[in-house]
């Protein structure tokens, strides 16, 4: 296995922070998913309620990041067939974008 790639976050949002290879093994019951593809993030809103995580795997062929527009987590870069999962322990709306490609941004939205 592909050494672990190291990941930030700011605990007061966010509990649980992975970066990893792809697999499919360890996935956790309530995770949803969003593909980083070369140009977009698919779904680019995703909703989720909190306490569960969401995973972004890299789908395309160049390297990407997910930043938090507000600085509450910055992966390094995910290269092909990685990903990159953050749990949501709180409720709101946390925009994030990739910072290789400024045109690629998404939402993320957490119920109570």
């Amino acid at each position: 296995m592909k050494a672990i790639m190291g990941c930030a976050v700011a605990l007061a949002v966010l509990i649980g922070l992975a970066c990893h290879e792809s697999d499919i093994a360890g996935v956790r019951p309530g995770t949803l998913f969003v593909a980083a593809r070369d140009s977009f993030f698919t779904p680019d809103t995703i909703t989720i309620a909190a306490g569960f995580p969401i995973r972004w795997t890299n789908e395309g062929h160049l390297y990407h990041t997910v930043v938090s527009d507000s600085s509450l987590w910055t992966s390094e870069f995910i290269y092909p067939t990685h990903w990159f999962e953050v749990r949501f322990d709180s409720a709101g709306t946390f925009p994030y974008h990739c910072s290789v490609h400024s045109g690629m941004t998404g939402t993320v939205i957490v119920t109570p």
